[in-house]
């Protein structure tokens, strides 16, 4: 039995053994336990998503609302309609999250508000997110809310962690591949203050099979099924916050959260790399004081993070196609913003304003290139905002608009070809106005329309990085993207037996100087500017629940096409944009049994911008069973995932794992069920 076995061996026995004392203390623990997968919200409730932005598309995501065995957090954001996820392997690979047909650069990402994008990486890999530590994940497509210190083109996502009065909780999971999961939480509250620990594990010898065409897909003679090597990784997630209340309108937070990864990068399928790795370790410093508004004080909220990122790749026989590296990038930056709100003006007026100062630097060191190093580069970014809000008609009716100015100073410096140091100090002035309005027509129903506007600068990653399989490109210039959403949604009154809520919207954006990763040779992707693009399409959704069943669909059709002036690009699909994805799912739970049932549903694509190296369409089904042994505080779960065993190939024919199955114990211990 290796070190890991045992470790998360141990963490079971202890996980029963507190079941166990907690069943024979308290018989009536068992029925909180029992109904906390199955915990229902109505449709009716205002989510955080829609008060920040409530003319936009907003989406919530809860991991563990399914009632799943696992919740891989590219799976989860696949649920999301408008939402695609470029996926370079299976479990814990570098996957990045495109919304509406955007670049993934356009999609800032934040830790509870708190900005985990910036110069040093505008592109962040979910692969690399604390899945284990989040409680819910907030999704905007379009505009940005203005609170938010970082603006994203194309929408956002903000992963946040669970409060101090989470229940403690003890989970363990083992799966095929040699896939283990495992994570606890502890809280308690005493007076005006609360806390939270956190501790969690996941890995994955990712020694799938998977179908190797020898790198000839026009030749099947030579294919072959073959076991994915150096695919293996681990990672450790840590949280700790504190919250002081004296009182109801004022609250404290500090929190503290970290995460260390180790894994293998196996490249391409077809030519593996046996001897690369990637390590990197992740610390985040938050603070959060916020008091409500009372009469004429306003919404006082004051935040600051401090992050730093470390990050270690080894090829030391240039298997990836860039040479041999051995390189330990430090990366870190330093964020404060203070906004100011009132909710309740005079003539049903709002209004928002407030300030961002941010800094950031990457010092570069590469040992196995026998290049020099470049200087520390570094950005800075001030910034401010301006939000007004008109709602007359007892709220029915919603104008807003709004506008974010920054003022950015880089000075970057990298190497290049022969050695050669480059130098770019710039200083940029840029703009991102947003304008939004919704109405209430009465019988569940809502319209609903959205237009913003935003540059966003390069970032170092995408300048002169390298993290394995992406490399830089350091003549990149600024993307200027525009778009605009018109939509409609209708939920059921909250007396009615069956809830049930739709929602449709059409999108559009027209981008200049995109900047897509495109494949630079056999196992890399480069980052390359696309003159012109166009993009629009559709997206729906649907939700229905009575009683013990419940039901979810959403659909995203979307048109993304070259508009730029290169006759062999013109007109052709942008690369890795699919013309339609789909997810739905089914669940049912009585008593002690929950079942479940998913379909997720994705078209064919392109993986060049001449639309000759083709991705095949796919469809993964997926089930699962939960049952809680009335004896115990326990749940166990057994699902299985891409039940048709299809050997999908996504990104640049990077292969994604078949059939799966994975098994889960959950001990939730409290008399809380929420």
């Amino acid at each position: 039995m290796g070190a890991r076995d045992a470790w998360v061996l141990t963490i079971l026995l202890a996980a029963l053994s507190i079941a166990d004392s907690a069943a024979a203390q308290d018989a009536t623990l068992l029925d909180s336990v029992i109904t906390l997968p199955e915990v229902r919200v109505t449709e009716r409730r205002t989510s955080e998503a829609e008060r920040r932005l409530p003319t936009g598309s907003t989406s919530e995501i809860r991991p563990g609302a399914r009632g799943g065995a696992i919740d891989l957090l590219p799976e989860l954001m696949s649920q999301v309609p408008g939402v695609h996820v470029q996926q370079y392997g299976g479990l814990g690979a570098f996957s990045v999250v495109s919304v509406r047909g955007s670049s993934p650069g356009q999609v800032a990402v934040f830790l509870n508000g708190m900005p985990l994008t910036s110069a040093a990486r505008s592109v962040v890999s979910l692969g690399d997110l604390p899945i284990s530590a989040v409680e819910k994940i907030e999704v905007y497509r379009g505009p940005t809310p203005l609170g938010f210190g970082v603006v994203g083109p194309a929408g956002a996502v903000d992963l946040v962690s669970p409060s101090g009065n989470a229940p403690p909780e003890l989970r363990l999971m083992h799966g095929s591949f040699d896939t283990w999961d495992a994570r606890g939480f502890a809280s308690r509250a005493w007076g005006s203050w609360s806390a939270l620990v956190h501790a969690g594990y996941q890995g994955s010898e990712g020694d799938f099979p998977y179908l190797d065409d020898n790198a000839t897909p026009f030749n099947t003679t030579d294919d072959s099924v073959v076991t994915r090597a150096n695919n293996r990784f681990d990672a450790w997630t840590g949280l700790a916050s504190v919250t002081w209340r004296p009182n109801a309108r004022v609250h404290v937070t500090g929190r503290g959260e970290g995460l260390a990864k180790r894994q293998g990068t196996p490249g391409l399928g077809a030519l593996p790399a046996r001897n690369t790795s990637l390590e990197s370790v992740l610390g985040v410093a938050q603070v959060e004081a916020v008091v409500e508004e009372r009469g004429v004080v306003p919404r006082v909220a004051l935040r600051g993070s401090s992050d730093r990122t470390r990050s270690q790749f080894d090829d030391p026989h240039a298997e990836l196609g860039l040479g041999s590296h051995d390189t330990d990038d430090r990366i870190g930056a330093h964020h404060v913003d203070l906004e100011v709100a009132y909710a309740r003006l005079p003539a049903a007026l709002a209004l928002e304003a407030g300030g961002t100062l941010r800094r950031e630097e990457a010092h570069l060191h590469d040992a196995g290139d026998a290049a020099p190093d470049p200087a520390p580069s570094d950005r800075s970014r001030s910034g401010v905002m301006l939000g007004l809000s008109f709602r007359p008609w007892a709220g029915r009716v919603l104008l807003h608009a709004g506008q974010r100015w920054e003022w950015l100073e880089d000075a970057i410096h990298s190497v290049g070809p022969g050695g050669v140091t480059r130098s770019r100090d710039v200083e940029r002035a840029l703009r991102a106005p947003q304008v939004g309005a919704l109405l209430g027509v009465g019988g569940g129903f809502e319209l609903k329309a959205n237009w913003s506007k935003a540059d966003r600068p390069p970032d170092f990653l995408e300048l002169f990085g390298n993290q394995g399989v992406i490399l830089g490109n350091p003549n990149l210039e600024p993307e200027h993207v525009e778009g605009w959403d018109a939509g409609a949604s209708w939920r059921t009154p909250s007396p009615w037996p069956v809830h049930a809520s739709f929602t449709w919207a059409h999108f559009e954006s027209r981008a200049r100087d995109l900047i897509l990763y495109t494949r630079n040779s056999r196992s890399t992707v480069k980052a390359m500017n696309v003159s012109a693009a166009r993009i629009r399409g559709e997206e729906l959704s649907l939700q229905l629940g009575s009683g013990a069943l419940r039901a979810s669909a959403s659909l995203t059709l979307e048109d993304a096409v070259d508009a730029g002036d290169v006759p062999y690009w013109t007109g052709k699909r942008l690369p890795q944009r699919p013309g339609q994805e789909g997810y739905a799912q089914l669940l049912w739970s009585h008593g002690a049994l929950g079942l479940g049932a998913d379909v997720y549903a994705l078209s064919d694509n392109y993986l060049d911008r001449y639309n000759r190296d083709r991705v095949d369409d796919r469809v993964l089904t997926g089930a699962w069973i939960s049952v809680a042994p009335s004896a115990w505080p326990l749940r166990v779960t057994f699902e299985g995932k891409n039940l048709g065993d299809e050997r999908a190939s996504d990104v640049a024919g990077f292969p994604l794992p078949g059939r799966t199955f994975f098994l889960a114990c959950e001990s939730r211990l409290g008399s809380k069920t929420h």
